[in-house]
């Protein structure tokens, strides 16, 4: 079985969501406080025992059913690539707008690529060049709406990577026209559904606020890096948020 790794930054309900994982895996391991979201998964990696490790973020509130069998091979698939050196992501639920997709899911990530760089990387996923599949199975409700501002900021980034084409960038060199067509639309909808829907959940206007805002600046700064990394500095998106509220 790979190595699970908890990855937690202090939050005030990670203990509860720890101790969930620990009931599905007595042996995973968490990672806490390590600032930045790459540092904090090349943290995962160097602490890793295996060459491909699962993660499971703070705000995971895992179903029950959640199976961590799942072993990439280190043999080519038909095109050229090996199993263990992609990225694995499942499917989690906004519990503010319902979107299903990988937003927030558990992952696997490969050991080797995150030791050899330490990138000053936009969205951890995406910036290590590694290619991704993404499995439909549902691992855990991504529990992100808390309070108010970790609502904005969790809506903001996501909204921000999506408008800005980050996310899909490794998936749409991968596929052909029609698939990227489809893709894009999927994206469109995904903006859609953020900006709109939820306002009587939980934080959701927070949510919807966060996303609105974090659109604008992804369509602003799609192709201005510095700019956009700007989305993973703490102290910057607290000042973003103290401009609306």
């Amino acid at each position: 079985m790979l190595d699970v790794f908890f990855l937690s930054y202090n939050e005030p309900y990670a203990d509860e969501n720890y101790a969930k994982l620990k009931e599905l895996v007595p042996n995973a391991r968490r990672v806490n406080g390590v600032k930045g979201f790459a540092a904090a998964h090349q943290e995962c990696a160097r602490r890793s025992f295996t060459n491909n490790f699962y993660v499971v973020d703070s705000d995971a509130i895992l179903v029950d059913d959640f199976d961590f069998s799942f072993t990439p091979s280190k043999y080519l698939d038909l095109w050229g690539k090996a199993e263990s050196e992609r990225i694995y992501i499942w499917h989690s639920i906004n519990p503010i707008n319902n979107l299903t997709y990988g937003h927030g899911g558990v992952k696997i990530l490969p050991k080797q690529p995150l030791l050899c760089d330490n990138k000053d990387v936009i969205d951890f996923t995406t910036g290590f060049g590694l290619s991704t599949k993404v499995f439909s199975a549902i691992s855990n409700i991504t529990a992100f709406n808390y309070d108010e501002f970790n609502t904005f900021r969790s809506a903001y980034r996501e909204c921000a990577k999506l408008a800005s084409n980050i996310t899909n960038r490794e998936i749409l060199d991968e596929i052909d026209y029609d698939e990227s067509i489809k893709l894009r639309k999927e994206v469109e909808y995904r903006l859609q559904v953020w900006t709109t829907v939820g306002s009587d959940k939980n934080f959701g206007l927070y949510c919807i606020k966060g996303a609105i805002q974090g659109k604008k600046y992804g369509e602003s700064f799609k192709d201005d890096e510095d700019s956009l990394k700007l989305i993973n500095d703490y102290e910057w998106m607290k000042n973003e948020f103290n401009k609306f509220f």
